[in-house]
């Protein structure tokens, strides 16, 4: 795995704890979400930071040697995952929000920071996309390469 791949899974990791952490503790003080409000966010909050550790994993495990097929899968479902949450959830508070306290600025923070998590969960397929090439061959066109 090349630096930048190793760097890439890293940054998906911290900024996916740091937003999900940061939900959790956020869900857990407010004193406007409702109790089943509060158990959603709190749920999906744990799920993200699964497939956070689960990137982790994939990165230890590919740190020296080749990514196996269920490391890459478990790339790819983290990616998926995090696109899938913000295409949802950023349009539903811009647009659904009818909270009176998540203005303007709330709206754009959290815009933000799906588009920062989408980018990443891009630059993450892209490393399990190359990880896959390299195992089979198949993306670079290089005969060497191939088998490996």
């Amino acid at each position: 795995m090349t630096r930048t791949a190793r760097a890439i899974l890293l940054a998906f990791i911290v900024w996916t704890a740091f937003v999900w952490t940061s939900r959790i503790s956020n869900t857990l003080r407010s004193t406007t979400e409702s109790t089943g409000g509060k158990v959603f966010s709190t749920v999906l909050s744990v799920l993200m930071l699964v497939l956070a550790a689960s990137v982790l994993v994939a990165l230890a495990r590919g740190w020296r040697s080749p990514m196996s097929a269920a490391s890459i899968r478990s790339l790819r479902v983290a990616a998926i995952a995090t696109v899938v949450v913000w295409l949802v959830r950023v349009p539903q508070i811009v647009f659904l929000d009818d909270d009176p306290t998540h203005g303007a600025p709330f709206k754009i923070v959290h815009s933000v920071l799906g588009l920062i998590s989408i980018t990443l969960a891009a630059g993450v397929w892209m490393v399990a996309r190359q990880a896959d090439a390299d195992a089979h061959g198949s993306i670079t066109g290089d005969p060497a390469r191939a088998g490996r």
